[in-house]
């Protein structure tokens, strides 16, 4: 199983560095929830910015960008609680004014949204969020605004070298689809073709992420790969994570593959800890494979993740671990690092480098760029 692509694409929850005075930390602590919606994971948004409320009692722009985030989330009675104590504190911001608006709006609440509108108006008649609003509330309605799709490509190459035979040049090629159809369940699919020269496998990935409120997320993936080469015939895995203190999140994995050969399980248990102070993070899992003859084996990875205040993410780890391919398990020693930069508030330009020295088999050099859009 491609362990480390899932390792190496996994959510940057972390927050943004801080800086020596308390006003850096607030601004670093509100990058790194707007890069949290920027990916639309609002759950660990929603965790960033109680947080930061708590540290910054009564800021109306840390309760706007909270409310803003419930109401992603689909928890609108709550948003709307949160927006108007916003409100409360800060009555004459039409920022305010404009995410209880569309709070309201989603909701179904049409004329409460259209009662904000025209308040905001009265202060400002050429507001351009006012205006927005005013559009949808004409021609839109409640239930697809409140809906959020995007779509996702990536390219990468590696140069891969064998002991026994001339070198190679490989290309994987992802597309992927996904949006939010109920309060905090995503659906995404995803095709990722692998070009190895003389073999090409193209895989097929379904997935569902359930947020159980700010503090538990979970998801449930099935995969198959049409006359699989080297990837898993099909494949099935699941996972929790679950903050257990402000600081740390607990996590599990489990995932059972079906090759031409063979079959393989593996559970990666592990624990993410996190300093918004200090703006760094770390993630550690213990990775643990299974044979159909019940044989196990173990390895580990490691991963330190960050914010920039500009919204852009870092990432970069190592990981010893077993992973499959072509039926064949061997032990993989891997490094990674790569990042995530914000072009726009809805195009983000993903990229990384990463090494993996497969032992008795070969040595890969790669990187890969891509672009992730939301609607």
């Amino acid at each position: 199983m491609r362990i480390l692509s899932i390792l190496a694409l996994a959510p940057m929850v972390l927050p943004a560095p801080a800086q020596a005075a308390p006003v850096s930390s607030r601004e670093a602590q509100i990058a790194a929830a707007h890069a949290a919606l920027a990916r639309k994971d609002e759950a660990q948004a929603i965790v960033l910015l109680e947080r930061a409320s708590a540290d910054f009692p009564d800021d109306p722009e840390i309760l706007r960008l909270l409310g803003s985030a419930h109401a992603f989330a689909g928890d609108y009675p709550q948003a709307i609680a949160t927006l108007r104590r916003a409100q409360a504190l800060a009555p004459a911001d039409n920022d305010i004014g404009a995410a209880l608006a569309r709070a309201y709006l989603w909701s179904g609440d049409r004329a409460a949204a259209e009662r904000e509108v025209a308040v905001i108006e009265q202060r400002s008649p050429q507001d351009a969020e006012a205006a927005a609003i005013r559009r949808q509330l004409r021609t839109e309605s409640a239930p697809h605004m409140a809906r959020r799709f995007g779509l996702a490509a990536t390219q990468g190459f590696s140069d891969v070298s064998f002991a026994n035979r001339p070198r190679q040049t490989w290309s994987t090629t992802t597309l992927a689809v996904f949006g939010r159809v109920g309060p905090g369940t995503v659906l995404s699919l995803s095709a990722e073709r692998e070009d190895r020269q003389s073999f090409v496998d193209t895989r097929i990935e379904g997935r569902i992420d359930q947020s159980f409120g700010p503090h538990v997320r979970a998801y449930a993936a099935i995969a198959v790969t049409p006359h699989a080469d080297f990837r898993e015939k099909w494949g099935v895995s699941g996972g929790v994570e679950a903050d257990v203190t402000p600081y740390a999140t607990l996590l599990a994995d489990l995932r059972h593959a079906e090759y031409r050969d063979v079959s393989v399980t593996t559970f990666l248990p592990g624990i993410r800890l996190t300093a918004a102070r200090l703006g760094i993070g770390a993630t550690v899992r213990m990775i643990n494979l299974w044979d159909e003859q019940g044989t196990h084996r173990a390895g580990v990875s490691g991963r330190l993740d960050g914010s920039l205040a500009s919204g852009t993410t870092l990432y970069a780890g190592a990981a010893t671990y077993p992973d499959t391919e072509a039926g064949i398990t061997r032990q993989v020693h891997s490094l990674f690092l790569g990042g995530t930069l914000p072009l726009t508030e809805r195009i983000h330009l993903r990229a990384g480098l990463d090494y993996e020295r497969r032992r008795a088999t070969y040595t890969r050099k790669g990187g890969s760029v891509g672009l992730q859009i939301g609607f």
